[in-house]
């Protein structure tokens, strides 16, 4: 059977003669914040996410500088990093928490979400698409509405029963789609799950993982399963988190 056709980008992105124009904070986070961005080129527009990501070792005043507005707070991230494959220096000096190898490691985390959102994209995942990687993070595409209202989390969205049926089968649906394509989120919640116009989207990508270069994807992947079926079967969807998580599991590479 012959591969199918590259998934190509949407219609609406705007790719050459254009001006872009912050327009304000969507989201801050711990590792990043993210802000909403207008596109425009002659009559056209088209809004952005840019998710700009924290520095890791910020001087006095340049978090304020660069527009964040919080501190930074980084989680233990070593079992993400097992499969990023650094150079022996590189590698040596981030295992040795080094000014270099703080570096190292903060310009890996866009660099693996722009990677890994666009694997999610090719493979056919509901995502953002992913437009452009930043000096500072990357630019993906704007979930939410022309009156700049964006998309709410899936925890937030208040789904009905019949609603939240429909976004666990699309979420599974998704889910095969990253197994077979070798990705596994690896942080998967609903606080990082979207809900839009009846439609999962799945967010957050830093921290994945590919199956055949990382040891713990599969401890990742199982915690990822639990994760989300746990909170859809606490408002009562009849659901078997282990049954979900060997079935998933066959597809991983």
């Amino acid at each position: 059977m012959a591969p199918p056709p590259p998934r190509p980008a949407p219609a609406w992105l705007i790719e050459a003669g254009y001006q872009d124009r912050r327009l304000g904070v969507l989201r801050s986070g711990k590792e990043a914040e993210v802000f909403l961005v207008e596109r425009s080129s002659g009559d056209r527009t088209c809004l952005l996410a840019h998710k700009r990501y924290r520095p890791r070792n910020p001087v006095k005043g340049e978090l304020e500088g660069l527009g964040f507005s919080k501190r930074t707070a980084y989680h233990n991230d070593a079992v993400y990093r097992r499969g990023w494959h650094l150079r022996t220096r590189d590698q040596r000096a981030v295992d040795r928490k080094t000014n270099h190898g703080r570096d190292v490691t903060a310009a890996m985390w866009p660099s693996n979400e722009m990677a890994m959102l666009g694997r999610a994209w090719a493979a056919g995942v509901s995502v953002p698409y992913p437009v452009e990687r930043t000096d500072e993070g990357l630019l993906m595409e704007f979930i939410g509405d022309d009156a700049l209202v964006a998309a709410p989390r899936l925890v937030n969205a208040a789904l009905d029963r019949p609603d939240l049926s429909q976004a666990w089968q699309q979420l599974l649906a998704d889910l095969r789609r990253l197994t077979r394509a070798g990705v596994v989120h690896a942080d998967l919640s609903v606080y990082n799950l979207l809900w839009w116009k009846g439609r999962v989207v799945l967010i957050d990508f830093p921290q994945a993982v590919h199956a055949i270069t990382n040891p713990a994807a599969s401890d990742l992947l199982h915690r990822d399963v639990v994760n989300v079926a746990t909170w859809f079967g606490d408002r009562g969807l009849r659901l078997d988190a282990e049954a979900t998580f060997v079935d998933l599991l066959r597809d991983l590479p």
